[in-house]
């Protein structure tokens, strides 16, 4: 089975990922890097704020990483 995601980066984003229970995971990437480096498996949304996200009890910079949410 292919899995894709969706890259998350409003509020609306987050919500939407809380709400509907979906796993996100925490990516590292830079400009020349196309796929990036996993950092975390991460999990279900918990909270979020306008420079953090709370993920599997753990807090994740916003600008630091990339989210990405699995879409089946």
């Amino acid at each position: 089975m292919s899995v894709t995601h969706k890259i998350l980066h409003s509020d609306t984003d987050f919500l939407t990922a809380a709400l509907s229970q979906v796993k996100v995971s925490v990516w590292y990437r830079e400009d020349p890097d196309p796929i990036g480096h996993l950092m975390d498996y991460g999990g279900i949304v918990e909270g979020y704020t306008p420079d953090s996200i709370k993920l599997a009890g753990s807090h994740f910079v916003r600008g630091q990483f990339e989210f990405r949410a699995e879409i089946k």
